[in-house]
């Protein structure tokens, strides 16, 4: 029985884990390479559509693209 518990709460915290990572965060964890928590242009240029919208996303022009700037990406 005990096991059974353990084995469903590994599901349910997998299948969290999973709503939780959304296709923005993961392609802002994907770009992030230096997990610095921002996205230069170096590493942006590893994705087009990021590269178009770089100079909207950077709201304060530091040439860096923050998590929280991130959020106003159109995929």
């Amino acid at each position: 029985m005990k096991r059974l518990i353990a084995a469903f709460s590994l599901i349910f915290l997998a299948m969290s884990a999973t709503v939780l990572a959304s296709p923005t965060n993961v392609r802002f964890a994907h770009l992030d390479k230096n997990m610095d928590g921002k996205i230069s242009i170096s590493e942006a240029t590893q994705d087009k559509i990021v590269m178009k919208q770089f100079a909207d996303l950077d709201k304060n022009d530091d040439e860096m693209i923050s998590k929280s700037e991130f959020g106003n990406f159109k995929p």
